[in-house]
Order: C-alpha cells, then structure tokens, then sequence
C-alpha cells in the first residue's frame, strides 16, 4: 500500500488501490500454491503471475503519436506482485526489504533521472529542444506541402536542421524535419502542428520532442 501512496501522490494511473490490489492478489495464488500438499512445484504459480501482471502493467503505458508514458507505473506494478509472491510464498521480510527498495527508487532517484536527462530547473529558460516533424501526405500534394511547412517556420522565425522525404506505400510520402529552438520556442512549435494537422493536404502529422 506504502507504493501505491506515493504513485497516487503523483497523480499516476494505478494508485493506492491497484497496487494494494495487486500485491495482495499476488500473495493470494502463492499463497494458494503452497497450501497445495500434492504440489510438486509451488513456484509454478508465481511464474504464471509474473507473465500474467504484464498485461494489467500494458493498460497503464499510454501512446500519443510518438510520445509513451507509464512505462515507470507499469514497472511499479509488476514489482508489486513480486512483493505478494514474496510474502505469500513466506519471505515477509524480503518482501518488506523490496517495497523499500522500490519506493527509494521511485522517490530518491526520481531526481537523479532528470539531471542524467539534462533536465536542470534553473536553466529551463536557456536551454533548447529538439523537435522531429512527421507528416504523410500524397505524391500530389508533397510540394505543396512542402512550400506551407517553409512559410509556417519562417512565419514562427524557426529553422531545420534537416529535411527529408521517404516515399510510403499506396503513393503517399512521408515528409520529416528535424528542427531546433530554445524552450520559449515550445508554443510556435504547437502552433506550427495545430496549423498544419487542419490543412486538407495532410494525411497525418506529428511531433516527438527531445
């Protein structure tokens, strides 16, 4: 329950209740394996557990164009059930150590992780950003599309370090560019996809940030 305190805290999908939800169903079918006297192989159970918890860990990872999270989240839940295998196989004290280990993880490394990112507060408004540029459209419509892409960029006073075009399946063409801008520049780079996914020549468009 201690873990799922601090994932609700942070506002996460799985809170206090899934992860408590988790841990005590875990310890439930070790639990149920070693009251079993006839079971050969009472890690038999925890096995089909590990497998089993990913796919509740898989409905908390989201996707938006290029952008994943709750990876973090689901990782803390299929830790959870190893603390319920732990204590329902017996190994309460081990699985007292682990649910520490992971809320240190959580809590003291959360910090480190961003710093190892370059993710430094104080020099927010000085840094830059990278941003990828994907947008499919029609053979027909590439230099069109082409010609809108340059006006919007010069119009937000941004610039591309690189700009390329694969040709896709059923004559279509995928157009990508690789552009660089400083944090305050975050807004026009919003503006520039809002403008583009509303004109008629776009099939798809989207963004992945660095």
């Amino acid at each position: 329950m201690i873990i799922g305190i601090e994932r609700q805290w942070r506002k996460k999908l799985a809170g206090m209740r899934t992860m408590t939800l988790v841990t005590f169903g875990a310890c439930l079918f070790v639990s149920l394996s070693t009251f079993i006297e006839q079971d050969s192989s009472p890690t038999r159970i925890a096995a089909q557990v590990v497998s089993g918890i990913g796919f509740l860990a898989g409905g908390v990872i989201l996707r938006d164009g290029f952008s994943v999270t709750g990876i973090n989240t689901a990782a803390t839940l299929w830790c959870s059930a190893t603390i319920g295998s732990l204590i329902g196989a017996g190994f309460t004290m081990a699985g007292m150590i682990c649910a520490v280990v992971i809320m240190m993880v959580n809590i003291l490394l959360r910090n480190l992780s961003y710093k190892l990112d370059g993710f430094v507060p104080q020099d927010l408004a000085h840094s830059e950003s990278t941003h990828y540029l994907f947008v499919i459209t029609s053979n027909n419509n590439e230099t069109i599309l082409r010609t809108a892409i340059l006006q919007l960029l010069d119009r937000y006073g941004l610039d591309f370090n690189k700009f390329s075009c694969t040709d896709l399946a059923d004559k279509k063409v995928r157009l990508y560019l690789e552009i660089e801008t400083a944090t305050n520049s975050e807004l026009a780079m919003k503006a520039i996809v809002s403008e583009l996914s509303q004109l008629p020549e776009i099939i798809e468009v989207n963004q992945l940030t660095d």
